[in-house]
């Protein structure tokens, strides 16, 4: 399974969501490959490795592209995490939108905790998706 996480910038919300997904399917044992990629890319912003280490996630390897620098073909799925993009992906793949806000807009002495929530709340989402996955693939 490939999955592409998509928002404006590939800054916060989709750098964040591949780590999860790759240290989450790591310790489920899945094979999961998981890109990040951005309408408009910038770049990561440290909070998101700071973020990452904190579980226990590696964030080597992040780090912002646009959606074409992603192999396309092989994507099985793709979670928009912005509510405003307005891209068309060129492959006949299922969609999520899972807008979240971004953290990055946060008040900067609200900022640590709104990137900790927002990977929680990606957290608790990817845990659901691959047990739907999982109980999906056993039947």
């Amino acid at each position: 399974m490939t999955l592409l996480f998509v928002d404006e910038d590939d800054a916060a919300r989709a750098p964040l969501a591949a780590g999860i997904a790759r240290h989450l399917a790591d310790s489920l044992g899945l094979d999961v490959d998981a890109y990040s990629a951005g309408v408009r890319p910038s770049h990561v912003r440290p909070e998101v490795r700071k973020m990452l280490r904190e579980i226990g996630a590696a964030g080597t390897g992040l780090h912002a592209k646009p959606i074409l620098a992603v192999p396309l073909d092989e994507v099985t799925l793709v979670v928009r995490l912005s509510p405003d993009l307005t891209f068309r992906f060129p492959y006949d793949v299922p969609m999520l939108d899972w807008h979240l806000p971004d953290p990055t807009s946060a008040p900067a002495d609200e900022r640590e905790d709104a990137y900790r929530a927002t990977r929680d709340e990606l957290t608790r989402r990817l845990k659901l998706y691959f047990s739907s996955v999982s109980a999906g693939a056993s039947s």
